[in-house]
């Protein structure tokens, strides 16, 4: 073969001045076929540009084709025949990119990469007379040329290529190694010949490669006729069997892109299909369609591509006349060959056609092989789905999935697997999971289900940990499939190992914590701190005996938001640095977490905070300036629970009562039943000068008692004084609820609201033993109500009353006045009418004595200014509702105790 590599024509002395004759893109490539002289303004009929006398008498036919364009030489009559430059017709080749090799069996020229593949070529150079007539279906009309060129070269027939009685001949050619000169040599004697008839056509075409065929003819075995040139300018038709007038035998192959889109895909359906144009006969003659070798510029005769399957058949007469065989498209299945090119991710697909009797001249038949009607294959497939990544395989908890060891382990936890697939399709239906364990030879399924994903293409399934065996190593898998039924290999894809992971069921132990400077409470929560509320201190956890703790959790509530690490190995100790969020009682929870996520029962670490050294604020008695409440239990134990901020709940208690009146002088708990029937109120401090909240109390004896506070939250019964009521007032015994408000008259002293029968009291200036004065807040009945608080409501500067209506179940408010010494007047809460303003529907329903045995009030706990509503539901759970100048909202509500935290208020009697 001969080879040749141009950027350009080269220019030498004494040639003619070349003219691009066409510029060609094929792929990412561009070439330019010269021709020796100067071109005229053609002549264009659709995709045909005619250039006449480019010599005298001689035309030059331009064709845009599928696949790039053909030109034919049109020799009119003898005197252009005579033309020198027919003795040896050249056209110069280049390209940037391509190199150009002349086959030296057919003539046909290749434009090849640096890669070797063709992406241009010419086929063997041709040359035929106007002696033989056009073979169409009989009784089809002749194409009428349009009339603008039907007195020029573009409506002969010969055009149609050489037909059966035809003088024709196979040209020679040399390709120039350095120039790009492509020399084509023309038989003078059949040019010239005294037999000839003109027109005489020469066919020396180039194509761009794209999609292909060739017709292979026995008359001429080493001619290459790619893509039908020499035979089908006019027609574009292939050709297959035996035509005895010309004594040819043709057969055709055609070259079809298979797409990437086709590889790997399951093909449901595939049929070649063809216009039959004609047909020798109307006799049914057999042809058959066959999966071929590949086929070049160089395919001819002599070098065929294999004849490999049939892959189907046809047995027509189509195309001999119009009436009862016209012309017919035919459809041939060639399934096989399709899924075998997807299977093989085949670049090309190579069909050739054939008569079943290549002696028989009515087998004889054509085919459109070029422009719209040209063949085609007509492909239904379906993708497989893909196989899920190891990226898109997930548990939670764990990790993406793992198929080499050390395999992730995974404790006594519920696990969620996680999956995302996709279909190229588009029809992604459903993700079939997998987990399963293996006993012996004998793998058994946990779960074999197919899940449906959503929109994103993830699908999940929850096994509960109760279904998995500690101690085993389980294998997980997956799989897609769509809606036709493919199925995807199970994943992960570009591994033939699969997921795994070890179940460890075992938790570790509940942590030891300590600290030195906050120590435990003790037994009976006399241990305080070394340290004043709002100073940090250190707190040290240690695994307590398990070695695969990995981490500590812990926090002030039950969040467990809070983690350290152990150091320096797990199963070691961490200590972190920490500041208690209230003083008094308070409870620090640490859990341990060990390699698998399996988690420990919580340690729950009480301690105390000492108070900081500041007076104490309305109802807090621990310094923290959050409100503190006191509660009686059904034994008759006083306990203080020390509000932690915002809407977190109770998590400890301490006791708040003791006596020193001991043989020894110490400290001991009060025994349980002190406080049985007990009214218990706090808020304010009664004797002045310590600042710290004291506790007023009538108690079982019916006397009225002043416990004084030690600061630390707590009282030593054997300091209580009495208070003594003014004369006209009713006996403490009677008093059925008192309720501790500070000053409200502001005169400097703590004031008592009490309820006694149907009466209102209000005990005003408490001078360290009595009241100044008791006031009966009379004009109406008492007798079904509560007191809950009094404070700062309606937004103005007087405090408002709430109370509860019973048994309606409502809770009532009651706007305040201020008298005109700047003190609440008391008769302004007494009665509906000397009232500010009231709202019967402050707590709209459900607050009657049975739903809520006991209710209390204190100042803000929440952090919006406004003072809070306590009730003590039935069952023991105890909700705080946040107050609001508009009335109550449920929604807003928080629980803070109850059965659910473990620490129910079922058969508490006083809340104060």
């Amino acid at each position: 073969m001969l080879r040749t590599a141009l950027t350009a024509g080269v220019p030498v002395a004494d040639e003619p001045a070349w003219s691009d004759l066409v510029r060609l893109t094929t792929g990412p490539h561009h070439l330019v076929v010269k021709w020796p002289g100067e071109l005229p303004e053609p002549v264009v009929d659709g995709p045909r540009a005619l250039y006449q006398d480019v010599r005298p008498g001689i035309d030059l036919l331009l064709t845009a084709r599928d696949s790039g364009f053909s030109h034919i030489l049109i020799v009119k009559n003898r005197e252009a025949a005579e033309d020198p430059l027919l003795r040896t017709l050249t056209y110069r080749l280049a390209s940037p990119t391509l190199t150009f090799v002349l086959d030296p069996a057919s003539k046909a020229v290749s434009a090849r990469d640096s890669a070797g593949e063709e992406f241009a070529a010419a086929p063997t150079p041709y040359l035929w007379d106007s002696a033989g007539p056009v073979r169409a279906t009989i009784g089809e009309p002749a194409p009428t040329p349009d009339p603008a060129v039907r007195d020029t070269s573009l409506a002969l027939p010969g055009l149609a290529g050489p037909q059966p009685g035809s003088r024709d001949a196979v040209l020679d050619a040399r390709l120039g190694a350095d120039d790009g000169r492509l020399d084509i040599t023309v038989p003078v004697g059949l040019l010239t010949g005294p037999d000839t008839v003109y027109p005489v056509f020469i066919d020396p075409s180039f194509k761009g490669r794209k999609k292909n065929w060739t017709l292979l003819y026995k008359k001429y075995p080493g001619s290459s006729f790619w893509n039908g040139q020499n035979f089908n300018d006019g027609t574009n038709e292939a050709r297959v069997g035996y035509e005895k007038d010309s004594g040819g035998l043709s057969r055709s192959a055609f070259t079809f892109e298979f797409g990437s889109v086709l590889h790997g895909t399951s093909i449901k359906s595939a049929d070649f299909r063809a216009l039959q144009t004609y047909s020798y006969g109307c006799s049914s003659r057999q042809y058959n369609l066959h999966l071929t070798g590949g086929i070049s510029s160089s395919s001819s005769w002599n070098n065929q591509p294999a004849w490999k399957e049939t892959l189907s058949s046809q047995t027509n007469g189509h195309g001999y006349r119009t009436g009862d065989c016209p012309d017919s498209w035919v459809k041939m299945n060639i399934k096989s060959a399709v899924q075998k090119g997807a299977d093989g991710k085949w670049s090309s697909l190579t069909l050739g056609l054939r008569a079943a009797n290549e002696t028989d001249t009515n087998a004889w038949k054509k085919f459109m092989a070029n422009g719209e009607n040209s063949p085609y294959i007509e492909v239904v497939h379906n993708s497989p789905p893909r196989e899920p990544a190891a990226s898109a395989m997930t548990t939670t908890p764990g990790t993406s999935c793992k198929t080499a060891t050390p395999y992730p382990g995974i404790g006594k936890q519920d696990i969620t697997f996680s999956v995302t697939g996709s279909d190229p399709d588009g029809n992604l239906k459903h993700i079939n999971l997998r987990v399963y364990h293996w006993i012996g030879d004998t793998a058994h399924d946990v779960v074999n289900q197919n899940l449906t994903p959503n929109s994103s293409g993830t699908a999940t399934r929850t096994i509960p940990w109760s279904q998995l065996t500690s101690g085993k190593t389980y294998t997980w898998t997956a799989r897609t499939i769509d809606t036709d039924g493919e199925a995807s290999a199970w994943g992960p894809s570009g591994t033939a190992a699969y997921c795994r992971f070890t179940v460890d069921h075992s938790a570790p132990n509940t942590p030891a914590v300590s600290s030195d400077v906050f120590p435990p409470a003790g037994e009976d929560g006399s241990v305080w701190s070394s340290v004043r509320f709002g100073t940090a201190g250190l707190f040290t956890f240690s695994a307590n005996g398990s070695p695969d703790v990995k981490e500590y959790q812990y926090s002030f509530t039950t969040a467990f938001n809070l983690k350290v690490a152990p150091n320096p190995n797990p199963g070691g100790r961490a200590s972190v640095s920490l500041k208690p969020p209230h003083a008094g009682p308070s409870v620090l929870y640490v859990r341990s977490v060990d390699a698998t996520g399996n988690v420990s029962k919580p340690q729950k670490y009480v301690f105390n905070v000492t108070p900081a050294p500041v007076s104490d604020s309305p109802m807090d008695v621990t310094g923290d300036k959050v409100p503190d409440l006191y509660t009686i239990d059904k034994d008759g134990n006083l306990a203080l629970h020390a509000k932690p901020p915002g809407t977190d709940r109770f998590h400890t208690s301490m006791p708040a009562a003791y006596t020193t009146g001991t043989a020894d002088g110490s400290a001991e708990l009060v025994p349980d039943g002190y406080w049985k029937g007990a009214l218990i109120t706090h808020n304010g401090d009664w004797l002045p000068g310590d600042g710290i909240q004291d506790l007023v109390a009538r108690m079982p004896d019916g006397t009225l008692y002043l416990y004084p506070g030690d600061g630390y939250g707590g009282f030593d019964v054997t300091k209580r004084v009495e208070v003594l009521l003014p004369a006209g007032a009713p006996e403490p015994r009677t008093l059925r609820q008192i309720l501790s408000v500070g000053d409200v008259t502001g005169d400097g002293r703590p004031d008592l609201l009490a309820l006694a029968g149907a009466d209102l009291w209000a005990f005003t200036g408490y001078t360290g033993a009595s009241f100044a004065q008791a006031t009966r807040l009379a004009g109406e009945s008492w007798t079904n109500r509560d007191l809950v608080q009094l404070g700062h409501i309606a937004g103005d500067t007087a405090p408002d009353l709430v109370f509860r209506e019973n048994p309606a179940g409502q809770l009532h408010l009651r706007q305040g006045r201020n008298a005109a010494s700047g003190g609440l007047d008391l008769a302004s809460i007494g009665t509906k009418a000397a009232s500010a303003g009231h709202l019967d529907t402050y707590g709209a329903s459900g607050w009657s004595r049975g739903e809520v045995p006991i209710l209390a009030g204190t100042p803000d706990v929440n952090g919006d200014g406004l003072p809070e509503v306590w009730a003590l539901s039935a069952n023991g759970d105890v909700r705080v509702h946040p107050g609001r100048a508009a009335g109550l909202a449920p929604a807003a509500a928080f629980q803070v105790a109850g059965g659910t935290f473990g620490n129910s208020w079922a058969g508490y009697t006083a809340i104060g």
